[in-house]
């Protein structure tokens, strides 16, 4: 009976240090979905006539957790229709969180709700739109309407034709970008100048009309490049990630610091025909700088077509695309090796302090006690798994843009300096002494008070503080792992694991304490080392924290391994921590040789 407790006990801990990343598959198309959240909306609109505050925050909290579910998919297919409903539940938390809310404000705001969702339902179920004769049409139509923009003689009647051309190239534009990313460029480049001319105050007809004029050409010459039927997908580059970019960009700039602007600009075309490969890990992630990035490749593609071509206007477009970039060229930055780190170890110091306790129950001839480490391990188990799906909660209410990012780069630190606690803890029990007084000083003290109680806390608190640990650290790592490196971690590190707790619990097998702390507890800190560095880069994607970039130094996989970024900001924390590893670890050895001379072990 003890040894099937004891299996199941490890069954269940592999089960715990697992569930954090799991996700339950949607059976109902994602259209229908999103159109669902239309139905919630009215009903949060009624709760607002009917004037019912905890009625409209009950609705909205109902709304938030059912769009939890699917917006990864939404974000996928339809990235900014998915930042179009972020924004829109944004605008009705804000107003039902009032003390006392607005109702109009309230109706509003879902209101605005259910036009988006239902805007993205119908953007999802729809067929594409990319047959290059339809595509064409479309924007020739374009040009019609930007020729009558050109003859408005009145303000009004010029806004109102933007405003028309707006919507209308919102429609297809998609499908231009990927057919065709220089024409896009270029339609949204004339449209940003319409849009200068047309809000001026006061306006400039003139103006006004040559911005219009401008439009009408670029989308006539983009109409006629469409309608010549180019092969689906030629001009889509991909496996293109923001780093090839980056490297794409540095070739750009090479040709403009030799004055070879016409090398720049082929090197340049590129780099535009691969950006829509990557832009949607940006776009989901930084409304700011996706649009920062689209701005600088609208202004370096007119610089560089210009005649002669402006390389300082080029070079500086260029540097603010970079700026942009740069926190998103290391996306996955953890390996299969880190995710197999954190259960082995996590779970194979649990294993250690559960057996301790057995075998010093056993040598002091309460053996008939042992039952209740088991049950107090059970417990940790338990704990562990409601910890994991409370901690998952939170971060399903903050699983977007930036507040996502800012989350993750908090997470990240709060696991580095646990792992730093672990490292130092390690150290200190690395004698067996240390370890066997430690065991012995918990133990005996649970035994003195008479309660097995005290026992089971013992052995709880040991399993707890490993499967909380292994929550926390596996949520700071999830966003930057890819999900086959995660589950490929935890399947090698739990296997091993197995085979160690049979042959620790079944054939009795003893681990060589001292080598094992001293190995572990270097793994660790390289652990924290690397997610010290994962964290703040996150909270740069995230805006919390600036980026000052290192020079333009190549990619390198040992980099990447150690968690190191290219910024002062990442780096510099990292030097300090070597250097404090550094001082521990002369620290610890002084004690160790002071301990020696006076005959007697360490202390831990």
């Amino acid at each position: 009976m003890a040894r099937l407790l004891r299996i199941t006990m490890v069954v269940c801990l592999l089960v715990t240090l697992g569930i954090a990343g799991s996700a339950m598959a949607q059976s109902q198309p994602l259209p229908d979905q999103v159109r669902g959240l239309t139905h919630h909306a009215d009903e949060g609109i009624a709760a607002a006539q009917a004037n019912q505050p905890e009625l409209m925050r009950a609705e909205y909290e109902e709304i938030h957790a059912i769009w939890a579910t699917f917006e990864d998919q939404v974000r996928a297919q339809a990235p900014q229709g998915y930042l179009g409903i972020e924004q829109a539940l944004d605008q009705i938390q804000a107003a039902v969180s009032a003390p006392t809310p607005d109702r109009t404000a309230v109706q509003a705001a879902y209101a605005h709700l259910k036009d988006q969702a239902s805007a993205v339902a119908d953007q999802l179920g729809a067929a594409p739109v990319d047959q290059p004769a339809t595509l064409s049409a479309q924007v020739r139509d374009l040009a019609r309407q930007a020729g009558e923009g050109a003859a408005a003689t009145r303000p009004e009647q010029m806004r109102a034709e933007y405003t028309e051309i707006h919507t209308s190239w919102a429609a297809f534009e998609d499908q231009v970008r990927a057919r065709d990313p220089q024409g896009y460029l270029d339609i949204e480049l004339a449209l940003d100048q319409v849009a200068a001319a047309v809000e001026a105050q006061p306006i400039d007809p003139a103006g006004v009309q040559a911005a219009f004029d401008h439009l009408n050409t670029e989308a006539g010459e983009l109409a006629d490049r469409l309608a010549a039927a180019p092969a689906p997908g030629s001009a889509v580059a991909v496996n293109v990630t923001p780093a090839d970019l980056l490297a794409r960009l540095t070739s750009v700039e090479q040709a403009l610091e030799r004055g070879d602007s016409a090398d720049a600009r082929a090197q340049f075309d590129g780099f535009i025909r691969a950006w829509p490969a990557v832009e949607d890990q940006v776009a989901t992630r930084s409304d700011a700088d996706y649009k920062a990035i689209e701005t600088g490749m609208g202004h370096a593609a007119a610089a560089l077509r210009a005649a002669p071509a402006d390389l300082g206007a080029a070079t500086a477009a260029l540097a603010g695309i970079r700026g942009a970039l740069a926190p998103y060229a290391t996306a996955n930055t953890y390996s299969a090796f880190d995710a197999a780190l954190i259960i082995l170890r996590e779970g194979l110091e649990a294993l250690l302090v559960v057996v301790a306790l057995l075998a010093f129950l056993h040598k002091s001839g309460n053996s008939d006690k042992r039952g209740w480490i088991w049950v107090g391990g059970a417990a940790g188990i338990l704990a562990s798994i409601v910890t994991a799906f409370i901690l998952r909660a939170v971060f399903n209410q903050v699983s977007a843009g930036r507040s996502r990012e800012l989350i993750e780069g908090i997470t990240g630190l709060v696991a580095a300096g646990l792992l730093f606690y672990v490292s130092y803890w390690l150290h200190s029990k690395a004698s067996l002494h240390a370890w066997q007084s430690y065991i012995a000083q918990q133990t005996t003290r649970a035994l003195a008070r008479g309660s097995m109680l005290g026992l089971a806390l013992l052995a709880f608190l040991a399993v707890f503080r490993e499967g909380a640990e292994t929550v926390v650290f596996y949520l700071g790592m999830a966003p930057a792992i890819g999900m086959r490196d995660l589950l490929l971690g935890m399947g090698a590190g739990a296997a091993i694991l197995v085979v160690l707790a049979v042959l620790m619990l079944v054939v009795g097998v003893r681990l060589p304490l001292r080598p094992f702390f001293r190995i572990a507890g270097l793994l660790v800190y390289y652990l924290g080392f690397k997610f010290v560095g994962t964290g703040i880069h996150a909270l740069q994607v995230a805006g919390t924290v600036p980026t000052s970039p290192i020079g333009r130094l190549p990619s390198s996989g040992v980099l990447e391994f150690f968690g190191i970024f290219l910024t002062w900001q990442t780096l510099l924390p990292q030097l300090v921590l070597l250097a404090a590893a550094v001082a521990v670890l002369f620290y610890l050895r002084a004690q160790d040789r002071r301990a020696a001379n006076l005959g007697t072990p360490a202390a831990a």
